[in-house]
């Protein structure tokens, strides 16, 4: 499909990228001559789904152009088609090289790394001063300039604290899985420093080559980046300097107070580093000397990082590694569930065991004594040794509640079949049938539901939803998080006209 001509005052030169809230165009601008980054919004939504997507795309808008930073991409102009409606921003036009298109060519100079999350964290700082989280830092969303200037684009999912909830459902995740901060994994609530967590991992793929939660599948990435460490860089690019790994470590911490407490500090200690100065900030954390050869840490990893080799490859089936030893970053107490199950089919078994208290007397035996001498007391019985305290019952083992998922499904078929998926796992497999309700010129009209619950481990996962019918198929995914003993409830759909499937949550 060619691009119109123009749109508003602009004239369109050629399509440049699509994204998720848009097409964006080469464009000149008659009036200033100059050229621009025309971004639009996409027109394939419908009534009260169109109106929320207006609402968030003027949501960006207004954010970007609040924000005025060298390190952050020009807003010239918001505005909408007089004759179409299209929505627009005209964005300073960026020519260079995305982070993601200059970590393909492999691990790149700590020094030249430094120094863009230096610009980057100062431009993300000043963002949150005005009270904008970023929310979604990834390579492809910082781009890299001939000058050397990094400049930080799409602000297209940040969100002022006061439009807070406006953007994104309740439990609805949002952001890049790979890149993302534990608490946003977590669908909590968020501030700058999961944008510096962001940062962090966006400058070790830089540095190694590779992300540093990477794993086969979305359900196994999110596990990783709220559960697991990565691999120490320096076990990637041994020649890493230690208060590089150091600074990392601080800034990948699971816990956002363990991290920097703001991106002007760890642009600060970037700076160092590149000026041959140790970091300032980095003092609070544990990382122990190296030279100590009873440390835990005598390999000069620092805490934060995975002290296994770098080989280590992610099994692509593998489950999620259990947890030991006491609640999961985060207060999460995750533990081990069944496979997700109907609920209807039996109530969730609790495996007790039941401790077994064992209590043993030891008694000192006393040596014989000879006879009594005639006329002599008697010799005094000899006293026991104390009773050994009893044993402390073993703690029974904690199996956590399990959540419920809810489906309510409403469709137009006659005949189809429905399929769920949790964690690419199968949990749900059901034949659909309609009722005929009416008849519309030769059509038949035919409505029917299904409404099932099903038994999920707490935690974070991805539902995908199946629905076949005749020669047709279509499939959503959705990803919600999941409380202990709590229903979720996802309402799917299929549309009458259209037959497009939407999946949305709600809360029961």
């Amino acid at each position: 499909m060619a691009p119109p001509e123009t749109i508003g005052k602009f004239e369109i030169l050629r399509e440049i990228g699509r994204g998720a809230m848009g097409v964006v165009y080469e464009a000149r601008d008659p009036v200033l001559g100059r050229t621009v980054a025309l971004k639009v919004i996409q027109a394939a939504a419908e009534g009260d789904e169109l109106q929320g997507f207006e609402e968030r795309f003027l949501d960006e808008a207004k954010i970007a152009a609040a924000l005025q930073h060298p390190g952050i991409v020009v807003v010239h102009e918001v505005g909408r088609d007089t004759g179409t409606g299209t929505l627009f921003i005209a964005l300073e036009l960026l020519r260079g090289e995305t982070l993601a298109e200059l970590a393909r060519a492999g691990p790149v100079h700590w020094e030249r790394v430094m120094r863009i999350v230096a610009q980057v964290a100062r431009a993300l700082h000043h963002a949150h001063v005005q009270g904008v989280v970023h929310r979604d830092i990834k390579p492809a969303n910082v781009i890299v300039l001939a000058t050397g200037e990094a400049k930080v684009t799409d602000f297209g999912i940040a969100r002022f604290e006061s439009l807070r909830g406006r953007l994104t459902s309740t439990g609805q995740f949002i952001g890049t899985p790979l890149y993302t901060a534990p608490e946003q994994a977590r669908v909590e609530e968020v501030d700058g420093r999961a944008d510096v967590f962001s940062l962090a991992s966006v400058a070790y793929t830089l540095l190694t080559g590779r992300p540093p939660f990477e794993a086969p599948t979305i359900p196994g990435i999110v596990h990783r980046v709220v559960y697991e460490e990565p691999v120490a860089p320096s076990r990637l690019v041994p020649e890493l300097p230690t208060d590089v790994e150091r600074i990392l470590a601080r800034a990948l911490a699971k816990d956002p107070d363990h991290r920097y407490p703001s991106a002007e500090a760890f642009a600060e200690d970037a700076e160092d580093l590149v000026a041959g100065a140790p970091p300032r900030h980095a003092a609070g954390d544990d990382l122990v000397a190296v030279d100590d050869p009873a440390s835990p840490h005598a390999s000069g990893v620092p805490d934060g990082f995975a002290r296994g080799t770098a080989a280590a490859p992610v099994a692509p089936d593998a489950p999620p590694a259990p947890h030991v030893g006491g609640p999961q970053p985060g207060g999460d107490t995750r533990t081990s569930l069944p496979p997700p199950r109907r609920r209807a089919s039996r109530a969730p078994v609790v495996a007790a065991v039941a401790a077994i208290l064992g209590v043993v007397a030891l008694f000192l035996w006393a040596p014989r004594q000879p006879p009594p001498a005639p006329g002599a007391s008697p010799p005094m019985p000899a006293t026991p040794a104390p009773t050994a305290p009893a044993a402390a019952p073993a703690a029974a083992p904690v199996t956590a509640e399990p959540a419920r998922l809810r489906i309510d499904f409403d469709h137009p078929l006659r005949r189809g079949r429905l399929r769920v998926f949790v964690d690419d796992e199968l949990t749900l497999d059901e034949r659909l049938t309609g009722q005929q309700k009416k008849t519309a010129l030769v059509f038949k009209v035919h409505e029917g539901s299904l409404r099932e619950e099903l038994e999920v481990a707490p935690g974070l996962h991805e539902v995908r939803i199946e629905v076949s019918w005749d020669e047709s198929k279509k499939m959503e995914r959705i990803i919600g998080s999941f409380r202990a003993g709590a229903t979720r409830r996802l309402d799917a759909s299929l549309g009458r006209m259209r037959r497009d499937l939407t999946l949305e949550w709600h809360e029961p």
